[in-house]
């Protein structure tokens, strides 16, 4: 297009694709993309899978990229209109085939056999003196240190179904690399899930794992090899029943990840089984938030939460204390 680009002239030329082939208020999102080469073409685009049921279709894609050896999926998800033409409602990108496993079959066993009920408790990092209950009080006045004054308010949010009894703790919207489960199991059930917010954001999320009892002490809730902190690329956590989480496909992640950010508040969603995960605004956004086993005088685990670091301030020491 030369140097002098006609931005509105493109813009017309998308809006016009976008409103033949896309269902009302859905598009390409190609309007930014003509310095480069074409996300979706039919020329080096093969059509490997068409699914249909209905009036919807999934249609399954390979796209290789010779410049550098890669190899796109795209699945187009698509509605059967009134008139019989049928339109475009989303479309995924992924770097894997979308019906693969998120994680390899041939590792689940093993990675359910990495939690267990007996393991030694894992003391927090030295620079965190974070306390559960601090955090969860309803209705308080708070000034939040290089920010503003506020209430917080606590709230349960539904009720979180561990049929395994392995968690798993991970940004949702991110690839799925070197997973792990947290190490310390939990028993079988669904437990209530709250969350703290205060002006709008979400300061605390907490698995209530005993209806009675308060927590006294908190440790890292770790994974074998992590330190019970977890990094955050797509500002959310999620906490999920593992051997579910290992049922989902890749597209089937991707699904669910884009269906939660349409509302992009603290809610329960359904894996396999039904409100198996939760997922959550992560704070401020991107970064790395700890997570805490919190127990009773008797070392009984009697909750886990995560702190998104928003009612904290530093000490002198350089040490992080819930305020």
């Amino acid at each position: 297009m030369g140097k002098d680009v006609d931005f509105e002239y493109w813009w017309s030329l998308v809006s016009e694709v976008d409103r033949d082939h896309f269902v009302d208020g859905r598009g390409s999102d190609s309007k930014g993309s003509f310095g480069s080469d074409p996300e979706f073409d039919p020329k080096c685009e093969k059509i490997t899978e068409c699914d249909v049921k209905g009036n919807y279709a999934q249609i399954f894609t390979e796209k290789q990229d010779g410049a550098i050896g890669f190899t796109d999926y795209h699945v187009y998800e698509l509605l059967k209109g009134q008139d019989g033409n049928w339109l475009i409602s989303s479309v995924f990108t992924l770097l894997y085939p979308p019906k693969d496993s998120v994680i390899d079959r041939d590792k689940h066993a093993n990675l359910l056999a990495l939690s267990t009920h007996t393991l030694d408790f894992v003391d927090c990092q030295p620079n965190l003196d974070l306390n559960e209950n601090t955090l969860f009080q309803n209705n308080r006045s708070v000034v939040i240190p290089s920010f503003a004054e506020g209430a917080t308010e606590v709230m349960e949010i539904g009720r979180l179904k561990i049929n395994s009894g392995v968690i798993g703790i991970m940004d949702f919207g991110y690839d799925v690399y070197e997973f792990e489960p947290l190490h310390r199991k939990v028993e079988p059930g669904d437990y209530s899930v709250e969350v703290v917010k205060i002006h709008e954001r979400v300061a605390g999320i907490k698995v209530r794992l005993s209806e009675k009892e308060i927590a006294v002490k908190w440790y890292a809730a770790n994974t074998p090899s992590g330190n019970g902190v977890y990094g955050v690329d797509a500002a959310n956590l999620a906490i999920f029943d593992v051997q579910s989480f290992l049922g989902l496909s890749r597209i089937d992640k991707e699904k669910l990840f884009s269906e939660w950010c349409l509302s992009g508040q603290a809610k329960l969603v359904s894996m396999v089984e039904h409100n198996d995960c939760v997922i959550s605004p992560s704070g401020f956004g991107d970064g790395a938030y700890p997570a805490f086993w919190g127990v009773n005088e008797n070392q009984q685990i009697v909750s886990l939460y995560i702190d998104f670091m928003i009612l904290v301030k530093e000490s002198k020491d350089g040490v992080y204390v819930s305020v």
